[in-house]
């Protein structure tokens, strides 16, 4: 199977998928940041009843959190991104790839067809799936999208 084959067949289902991190709308930015430290994990999600309804990121550690100089005991809810884009189970590869890449995502929460919490994909296990299906086509990319090579290499 080629690449685009793979990646339109394939659904989020077949990923590994880990149990995220997760947070409720009653948490706080120090347990938050906690748990993404202990699991070196870049987000929590903040869900109620088992559905996303926020998203915390590195960024925003960065740029809501330290920015600010807000203490740890701030409530979750006044810097998390309310209503994260999400995934289901049954997407495919290429949506979610799609939909990461319209949103400028690096994380996105993945829910079952109730729109319960999955799981969170991240660019990073993106791009394990690419190297882990393949690697040839990986491992060969020029350093460089647009570099050309001039000479032949080797002897």
């Amino acid at each position: 199977m080629n690449l685009r084959e793979s990646l339109t067949h394939n659904k989020v289902a077949s990923l590994p998928l880990l149990a995220p991190l997760q947070v409720g709308p009653r948490g706080t930015v120090g347990e938050a940041i906690a748990l993404m430290q202990t699991r070196r994990e870049g987000c929590v999600v903040v869900a109620e009843l088992g559905r996303p309804v926020g998203m915390f990121t590195e960024r925003d550690v960065l740029k809501k959190v330290l920015a600010r100089a807000l203490p740890a005991d701030t409530p979750i809810v006044d810097v998390m991104s309310r209503d994260p884009a999400v995934v289901q189970v049954d997407d495919s590869v290429a949506q979610v790839i799609r939909r990461m890449d319209a949103g400028g995502f690096r994380h996105v929460p993945v829910v079952d067809a109730a729109g319960r919490l999955q799981s969170v994909l991240s660019v990073k296990r993106i791009v394990e799936y690419l190297v882990e299906h393949f690697p040839r086509a990986v491992f060969n990319l020029p350093p460089e999208p647009d570099q050309k090579q001039t000479a032949r290499e080797g002897a």
